[in-house]
């Protein structure tokens, strides 16, 4: 009889590197984590004719990875849904675009040219429906080029390289984005319509206009949806447009909060299973890894991903709590993170005083993100910083990053929660003199370095 092997399988260093992804969104459903609310109105809100969908929330906090998912459930994959026990009856088509802004993107006008023109979004099936070519032709050619075609170009790249002039104002661009998406719409491509995501909105310079253009659009083709996903507290601070904001996303303002412990614990067992559990964490390392992410995913991410490369190369099957404290010293050491680590060593400048002081504000956050000083200064005072209002007031300056803001008489808040968990997890940089070395504490850890073949 022939007995079944159960031990599994040691996993590549691919598999290892990728259990965990801090520099990447999650597209695969199965190995999103979590969200079930946010998961199950972003549903609905496709359901829903003539609504537009809002993702906000802070860095890091999985708004990207939403909006991937958003994309899939618009294709028609529902393994997510099934995945979250949440009930559904028929699969979504819609003819799905999906556009990342950066500081390149400008303004409204801006935006609406580059869904146009880019080959990833509009610009392909413009080329291939005559009606919606025509409708954008009024438009394009000024600027110069094929670009609906095969020399097609990102003309709007070099804009700032070229001197042209439209056939049509720039006011009246809208006008043309909305005929061409009335034409895509119109050959009922996908029955459910068109869906165009937009992610870090809150990238774009100058959004003036665009709550005005989805109002037309909502109105003038229904059939076409936008969801907007940015760093931001609430819709009015993504749009910086109060009129009409609310109504434009009624029941679609998608806010995603810190994670709960469950769910940053789905993100260790997916990461777990992706490798077949060849590697595992100690429950004490989970729950620390959890403690030190104060609901970020990204820094289950962040942390998960070295400690498992630690203990892939140390040739070890399960991560222990020593390891994650290890790992969280070789991140601020290798600056595995360089921009949180950046802002970290200008906030503190080498002053150990300072370096306190942030602290004790981290530790110091309420649920609401707000900060009392009295509690913190209190905390201060208890590692020996008696005059921690001096810091403080160097902390909201340019020159140390202005990482916290004064909300109010003696309460302040953080920039950002995701920087806040960071200063939690980091160990201290300036060391207190009656504090002993890195070397006196700690073992030299194998190397997480991958040595070149032979």
């Amino acid at each position: 009889m022939s007995i079944l092997n159960l031990t599994p399988s040691k996993p590549t260093l691919t598999q290892v590197e990728n259990a965990f992804q801090p520099a990447k969104e999650v597209i695969a459903p199965l190995k999103f984590a979590g969200r079930k609310s946010a998961v199950q109105q972003a549903y609905f809100a496709l359901l829903s004719e003539g609504a537009h969908i809002a993702v906000v929330g802070n860095r890091g906090i999985g708004k990207t990875s939403l909006g991937r998912q958003i994309i899939n459930l618009a294709s028609g994959d529902n393994d997510l849904l099934g995945k979250l026990s949440l009930a559904f009856d028929r699969k979504l088509d819609f003819l799905t675009v999906y556009l990342t802004c950066g500081t390149s993107v400008k303004d409204t006008t801006n935006l609406l040219e580059r869904l146009l023109s880019s080959k990833n979004c509009l610009a392909d099936w413009i080329y291939d429906i005559p009606s919606a070519s025509k409708a954008a032709s009024g438009y394009t050619p000024k600027i110069g080029g094929n670009i609906f075609g095969a020399e097609l170009s990102l003309a709007y790249e070099n804009k700032a390289e070229q001197s042209f002039s439209p056939a049509v104002s720039e006011h009246q661009i809208d006008a043309v984005f909305t005929n061409v998406v009335s034409e895509i719409a119109r050959q009922n491509l996908a029955p459910d319509g068109v869906l165009i995501v937009i992610d870090e909105f809150d990238q774009i310079v100058d959004p003036t206009g665009f709550a005005s253009f989805l109002k037309s659009i909502a109105t003038n083709v229904p059939k076409v949806k936008f969801c907007i996903v940015g760093v931001a507290q609430d819709i009015h601070n993504l749009m910086k447009e109060h009129q009409s904001s609310d109504r434009l996303f009624a029941g679609a303002i998608i806010t995603l909060p810190s994670m709960d412990a469950d769910e940053l614990l789905e993100i260790i067992t997916i990461a777990e299973k992706s490798i077949d559990s060849y590697i595992t964490f100690h429950s004490s390392a989970a729950d620390r890894l959890v403690e030190l992410a104060h609901g970020q995913p990204y820094m289950v991410h962040l942390i998960g991903k070295y400690a498992l490369r630690h203990a892939f190369l140390a040739d070890q099957r399960q991560i222990t709590l020593q390891m994650i404290e290890e790992t969280l010293k070789l991140i601020a050491e290798r600056q595995y993170d360089p921009v949180l680590e950046g802002r970290y060593k200008k906030a503190v400048a080498s002053s150990e005083q300072r370096e306190t002081v942030l602290r004790a504000m981290a530790e110091s956050q309420a649920g609401d993100g707000e900060v009392h000083t009295t509690v913190a200064y209190k905390t201060a005072l208890e590692q020996g910083v008696d005059n921690a209002s001096q810091y403080v007031g160097q902390l909201v300056t340019e020159e140390y990053g202005r990482e916290i803001e004064k909300v109010r008489d003696r309460y302040y808040r953080f920039q950002d929660a995701l920087f806040t968990a960071y200063i939690r997890a980091r160990p201290r940089l300036v060391l207190k003199a009656d504090q002993p070395t890195d070397a006196q504490t700690r073992p030299t850890p194998p190397s997480t370095e991958i040595a070149p073949s032979a």
